[in-house]
């Protein structure tokens, strides 16, 4: 069963729920990142750390993220379901 709380991530990638967890942390998670109401300036005081949640939220803040090419969701089905009948057909 999924469950979801509701936590927030300090400038250093320090993740502290903000609500009781009432479940054993334990298994997989996937993290969606909202929009922050904090400035630019916290950016500045994000400290880099190998495989730090900082790291994730400055990729996903910097310009290169925020102007990549995006694809065409049609083009991408395509290709999934032309690999998909390459591999049935094998």
């Amino acid at each position: 069963m999924l469950k979801t709380i509701h936590v927030e991530i300090d400038p250093t990638g320090h993740i502290q729920a903000l609500e009781p967890i009432m479940f054993k942390l334990e298994g997989k998670a996937l993290l969606t990142l909202l929009e922050s109401d904090t400035n630019e300036e916290s950016d500045a005081t994000i400290t880099e750390t190998k495989g730090s949640v900082s790291r994730t939220l400055r990729l996903l803040a910097s310009p290169r993220f925020q102007h990549r090419p995006r694809a065409n969701l049609e083009e991408v089905q395509r290709r999934i379901f032309a690999i998909r009948d390459e591999w049935n057909n094998d």
